[in-house]
């Protein structure tokens, strides 16, 4: 769908101001389209048709997407070495999660390195740990600094994680350090919940299962969630992807099971 706002960009002046800040992204404009966008971002690096990022390596591009529209970003990078913007940045955010939303839990999700009002490159270089109180309970979660100014709010950032997560390509995936990766397939009716935590431990192997049980239930997968609740009962160090393989085993045994047998056959 196209945007109603014009491509404006002067290529010129964008590229003179992140010329004079080297490694520092600078926004070089607005697009009518993403695809004008990415066509932009293509053709910068190599000085393509537009001259004022020759010579060919010395910039870098970007594009984002942003309230108003698409956006592309630029910064000068000859002669330096500076950090390459991560594909996205995981945060630790205060969650009030159980069946009634009378527990808070710090809750790992992931995003995308840029800022949602302009475009701009989030502080994804200066996260850093902070205690809040949410419901008189305390929890350590993440807090950083955008360089444009922007503030992220959690509830944002949260409802952003859940509408852009991106979802597990079958066949594909870290194994865990040589772990057999469960199967979703195989999982039958837990097989949403599986893809989930794998995806979490994808993002952040560190990730627990207790923080699983939160992630789930945010989704709507509550029988997934009391499962894995019930299995921490005896084991409080279990991972989040050995709840996966949990959950892969239970839901197999309920595909298999008779009384599931012949729903499935009735349905």
């Amino acid at each position: 769908m196209r945007s109603p706002h014009r491509t404006q960009v002067d290529h010129a002046d964008a590229a003179a101001r992140a010329r004079a800040v080297p490694g520092t992204w600078v926004l070089a404009g607005a697009y009518a389209s993403m695809q004008t966008a990415q066509t932009a971002i293509l053709r910068i690096p190599r000085a393509e048709r537009i001259p004022s990022y020759e010579p060919a390596g010395a910039f870098e591009a970007y594009a984002a997407t942003t309230r108003e529209g698409p956006v592309v970003w630029v910064r000068y990078v000859k002669g330096g070495s500076y950090p390459a913007l991560p594909e996205r940045m995981t945060v630790r955010i205060p969650v009030a999660t159980g069946p009634v939303l009378d527990d808070v839990r710090a809750l790992p999700v992931s995003v995308r390195p840029f800022c949602p009002v302009c475009g701009g490159p989030r502080g994804w270089d200066n996260v850093s740990p902070a205690e809040v109180s949410l419901r008189n309970i305390a929890v350590t979660v993440d807090r950083w600094a955008n360089p444009c100014g922007h503030d992220d709010v959690h509830a944002d950032v949260l409802a952003e994680a859940l509408r852009t997560a991106p979802r597990p390509v079958p066949g594909e995936g870290r194994t865990g350090g040589g772990h057999h990766r469960p199967n979703p397939v195989a999982a039958g009716p837990f097989r949403l919940a599986v893809e989930l935590l794998l995806q979490a431990a994808d993002e952040d192997p560190g990730t627990q299962a207790e923080q699983g049980v939160a992630l789930l239930r945010l989704h709507g997968h509550q029988e997934a969630a009391r499962a894995v609740e019930a299995q921490l009962l005896t084991n409080d160090r279990l991972t989040a992807r050995q709840a996966a393989q949990l959950l892969t085993t239970e839901g197999a045994a309920l595909r298999t099971s008779p009384s599931t047998s012949h729903q499935e056959a009735t349905a």
